[in-house]
C-alpha cells in the first residue's frame, strides 16, 4: 500500500492498513547462509540496503506490498526501519515534520504504562498527528486497550531486535542488541527485524487539540 496524497486520504483510507504492516503476499523471507568460519549471517546475494549503518543484517521480505491479506500484528522489517530512521509515519508512510523541534508519537497504553515518564524505549515507529484519531478509532487493539499520545524532544537510535545466531547452537533466538553495547561479532550474527529507539524528553499531550 503506497502512502496517500493528502492528509484527508491518509486519515481515512490509509489507516485501514498501516503502511508499516506486513502483507500475506510479502510474508516469505529470503533464505540465510551462515559463514562456516565466523558464524556470521548473510544472504547469497546481498544488496546495500540489507545492512544498516552499523553492519547489522536485516530481514528481507519477498513479495509485493498489498497482495493477499494484511497481517496487522506483524510489521515489514524494512519499512519499520525506514519509519524510525527517516521519521516516517507508520500509518500513512509520509515524512513527519517536527513541530518546534518535537516529533509526535502514538503508543499502545499497555506498552507505555500508566505513569508519565521522560524516557521510553520502543520499537513502535512514530505516527503523525493526522493519523492519531483515526488510528485510535479504527485499530481494535488501541480502541480496546487505549493509547498514549506523546510529543518527543529527542530520538536516540539504541539498537535492533531480531534473531541471533549463537555459535554451537542450531536455533536462532530473539535478542535485543545495542549498537554501542554489543561486540561487532555479535551484531554480525543478528538478523534484525525491529529498530529500537530511546525517546527522550517525552511529554503526554491530548489526542486532539
Amino acid at each position: 500500500m503506497s502512502s496517500a496524497t493528502s492528509a484527508a486520504d491518509r486519515a481515512g483510507a490509509a489507516v485501514t492498513v498501516p503502511w508499516v504492516a506486513l502483507w500475506e503476499g510479502e510474508s516469505r523471507v529470503e533464505p540465510l547462509r551462515r559463514d562456516p568460519a565466523s558464524g556470521f549471517l548473510r544472504y547469497a546475494q546481498e544488496e546495500p540496503e540489507d545492512r544498516d549503518e552499523h553492519g547489522v543484517l536485516w530481514m528481507r521480505h519477498i513479495g509485493p506490498q498489498g497482495q493477499g491479506r494484511p497481517l496487522f500484528s506483524q510489521t515489514h522489517s524494512r519499512r519499520q526501519r525506514q519509519c524510525m530512521v527517516s521519521s516516517l509515519c507508520q500509518i500513512c508512510g509520509e515524512r513527519i515534520e517536527p513541530e518546534d523541534g518535537r516529533l509526535p508519537w502514538l503508543l499502545p497504553a499497555r506498552e507505555y504504562g500508566s505513569r508519565p515518564k521522560l524516557v521510553h524505549t520502543t520499537g513502535t515507529p512514530p505516527t503523525c498527528r493526522s493519523c492519531w484519531a483515526p488510528a485510535v478509532e479504527l485499530c481494535p487493539h488501541l480502541r480496546t486497550e487505549g493509547a498514549k499520545t506523546l510529543s518527543v524532544g529527542k530520538v536516540v537510535h539504541w539498537g535492533a531486535a531480531g534473531l541471533l545466531h549463537t555459535p554451537g547452537e542450531r536455533a536462532l533466538r530473539w535478542t535485543a542488541c545495542g549498537y554501542e553495547d554489543s561486540e561487532p561479532d555479535v551484531l554480525k550474527r543478528l538478523l534484525a527485524e525491529t529498530r529500537l529507539v530511546v525517546l527522550q524528553d517525552v511529554r503526554e499531550v491530548p489526542l486532539t487539540d
